[in-house]
């Protein structure tokens, strides 16, 4: 009855799986990598599916070169099915990722008839393996022609990444001893650095070699971890600690890494803030080895991840600051880190599908740590030997100095008291003369800067003044026939009031209906309502003007606050659109942007000078051939930056005077018509808030100003 009910079961997987492709074992001598559309899957969450059950539920093809499911609770079931046109009976399948925690290999017919199961597992010792290889290897047997279907259980609590090799047993033996001999070189490169070092760390007694080999150490363990060599050599009778070694090896491998770069460039001295969020990160690693204590594998798997990717990047920027500070160790350091980085992104990137899976990508990481540790053994031997060149170079310096000074004292006593005395009144003479040269500058530049802010101060006051009248007069142009409505309700009203109640009542309201018609209360009450309309109608664009005056000068705001920039746009163009000229478009692409912590009153000035620069520009171009005017504003965000232009069609300037338009009181105005601060005060606020202005102009084409502001 179980044979009729595996057959069954096995008869709807035929069914179901005549999509996918067979990998044909064609070649006795060569490795075959199954991909793409040979990997059918399966996702089973709660890891409740059992064989032969399974082969009934509807498996998936894999779109990727190798599956990779990241790091995952569930259990996955792979399907793959094999054609042998060998002569040899007997072929392997290889599962090349040592640090999956349990695989089940299930071999069935093409008919559906069940052959053979093998169960390998990290909580099992070495010794339980039939193939003695850290991968999880599986015989299938099958003569020349036949077809075999092979299912594949796994889960693991890292990530699952499971490169499928099928062959014959000689060509996978010889690719995993491949492995094992390129293994077995990088790892005594890696004991030549460490004991190299070692013997180095007694004779110079400097802490940067202990954390050094440390940390070489941990790069070999965390190789060793990842290609499954330290379960098969180091601790193949104990399981259990593979459950742990996965963090923890990664977690002495950071905190190893972290004290070495303090230690190597003098943090602690060099910089209290650097030094400072290194022992952050440090921090950050023991976060993932309290969870793994707690026997949260997996958060701990990813927490570890995180903070070695974070960690690497904030030492890579750090790095590049501190050797653009043209500190010679840190260039040493930056080319080992970025060439191991190199490495990692390459790892990261075959694991994540984006790169193919192949010898180069496979041996990444060995390639990259190896680098990483001959050129950190290196710059450990040029820091030191440059700490020798400089004592050297200092002894003999002090040598001479003291040699030299030695005889310039016994010549310089002589003639020194006599220019003292003249030397002295001649310093207090030229520092009477700088003092005053410098308050009349002083008062100068105040003078100049406060005229400038005079003449800003004169345009918005005209542009307010311009604004505002409008809605006024709008307002005081009603309220006289507003008067003289409510007088004549005023009239209506009292005569209603005036009624004798003791005569007759209805001659009295045919006189006052006769009066509401010879004043035609209908009209009046229609009037009213529409001098009331523009009463409130002129009051809102009044207080719209001020609500735009109080967005612009921001005169109830700290200094430093987060702002729209698109709001100090719209309040500034409102109040300078007095200036518009007639013949005169405006554009404006206002993006949708982040707030930016600035000073806003400050970035409104900026833009206020720029925009008026520009309408002055267009109307020269107007006035000149009578072309349109056209002022462009335009917002957006890039890089983590928020940037705006504005550009006018104006005449333009030429490339010498483009060079000298943000010298302090250089203008191209008449006399007295500008001050030449302008621009200069824009560029200060700019870099104040460090960010930067470009202009870009052409001779007769127009002007455009692009600032870029951080977010931060």
């Amino acid at each position: 009855m179980y044979k009729l009910i595996t057959i069954f079961f096995f008869s709807l997987l035929l069914i179901r799986a005549q999509g996918q492709q067979l990998t044909s074992i064609d070649d006795s001598k060569k490795t075959y990598l199954v991909t793409h559309a040979q990997i059918e899957y399966l996702e089973d969450p709660k890891g409740q599916y059992r064989f032969p059950g399974v082969t009934g539920r509807p498996f998936q093809s894999y779109k990727g070169q190798v599956p990779n499911f990241f790091v995952s609770h569930s259990v996955f079931w792979l399907r793959i099915r094999i054609r042998n046109n060998t002569e040899l009976p007997r072929l392997m399948v290889a599962l090349n990722h040592p640090t999956l925690d349990e695989v089940v290999f299930y071999t069935v017919k093409k008919d559906g008839t069940f052959l053979d199961s093998v169960i390998i597992s990290e909580e099992a010792p070495f010794s339980s393996r039939v193939n003695k290889n850290q991968n999880y290897l599986f015989n299938v047997t099958m003569e020349k022609g036949d077809e075999r279907i092979v299912y594949i259980k796994l889960y693991a609590s890292e990530q699952i990444l499971v490169p499928i090799e099928v062959g014959t047993i000689k060509s996978v033996q010889e690719d995993l001893a491949l492995k094992d001999l390129v293994f077995g070189l990088y790892t005594g490169l890696i004991l030549a650095m460490f004991l190299y070092n070692f013997f180095l760390l007694f004779s110079t007694n400097d802490k940067s070699y202990f954390y050094y080999i440390l940390y070489v150490l941990f790069v070999g363990l965390s190789q060793a971890m990842l290609q499954g060599y330290s379960f098969r050599f180091l601790w193949p009778n104990a399981p259990g600690i593979n459950a742990y070694a996965n963090v923890w090896i990664p977690f002495f491998n950071g905190i190893a890494a972290a004290e070495f770069i303090r230690h190597f460039l003098n943090l602690k001295q060099l910089s209290a803030k650097l030094n400072r969020r290194m022992r952050i990160i440090e921090l950050a690693y023991c976060i993932a080895f309290v969870l793994s204590v707690l026997k949260f594998r997996q958060e701990a798997q990813i927490v570890v991840q995180f903070v070695a990717a974070a960690g690497s990047a904030y030492v890579l920027v750090m790095l590049s600051n501190l050797s653009y500070r043209k500190i010679r160790v840190a260039k040493f350091l930056l080319l080992a880190w970025t060439v191991f980085l190199c490495s990692v992104i390459i790892f990261v990137l075959r694991n994540a599908g984006l790169l193919p899976y192949n010898d180069l990508t496979y041996y990444a990481l060995q390639i990259g740590s190896a680098a990483e540790a001959i050129l950190l053994s290196l710059a450990l031997a040029d820091k030191i030997n440059t700490y020798r060149r400089e004592e050297e170079l200092a002894r003999k310096e002090a040598l001479r100095v003291s040699r030299e000074n030695e005889q310039l004292i016994k010549e310089q006593n002589i003639i020194l008291e006599k220019e003292v005395r003249i030397r002295t009144e001649e310093l207090q003479h030229t520092n009477e003369e700088l003092k005053a040269a410098m308050l009349q500058i002083q008062h100068t530049q105040a003078k100049l800067v406060e005229n400038e802010k005079m003449a800003s101060l004169g345009q918005l006051t005209a542009g307010i003044a311009h604004e505002i009248n409008n809605p006024i007069n709008f307002v005081t142009s009603n309220i006289r026939p507003l008067e003289a409505d409510v007088t004549d309700l005023q009239k209506v009203i009292r005569r209603y009031e005036t009624l004798d109640l003791t005569k007759e009542i209805p001659p009295q309201l045919l006189d006052i209906e006769k009066y509401k018609k010879e004043i035609d209360l209908e009209y009046v009450y229609e009037e009213i309502a529409i001098l009331l309309s523009g009463i409130k109608e002129g009051a809102s664009r009044t207080s719209e003007i001020v609500k735009g005056l109080k967005s612009f000068a921001r005169v109830d705001e700290a200094n430093w606050k987060r702002v729209d920039i698109n709001e100090g746009i719209d309040s500034t163009l409102l109040l300078v659109k007095n200036t518009f000229p007639q013949n005169f478009q405006l554009i404006k692409e206002l993006g949708t942007i982040p707030r930016i912590e600035c000073e806003p009153g400050k970035i409104n000035q900026v833009i206020m000078n720029i925009v008026t620069n520009a309408i002055q520009a267009i109307q020269e171009r107007i006035h000149e051939d009578g072309k349109q005017g056209v002022l462009t504003i335009k917002t957006w965000e890039e890089d983590q930056m928020v940037k705006m232009s504005i550009g006018d069609n104006g005449m333009g300037m030429t490339e010498d005077v483009k060079n000298k338009i943000f010298d302090p009181f250089f203008t191209t105005k008449d006399v007295g018509a500008g001050t030449g601060l302008g621009l200069a005060i824009v560029q200060g606020i700019i870099e104040r808030h460090n960010g930067t202005i470009q202009v870009f102009t052409e001779r007769g084409r127009g002007t455009t100003f692009v600032i870029s502001l951080p977010v931060r």
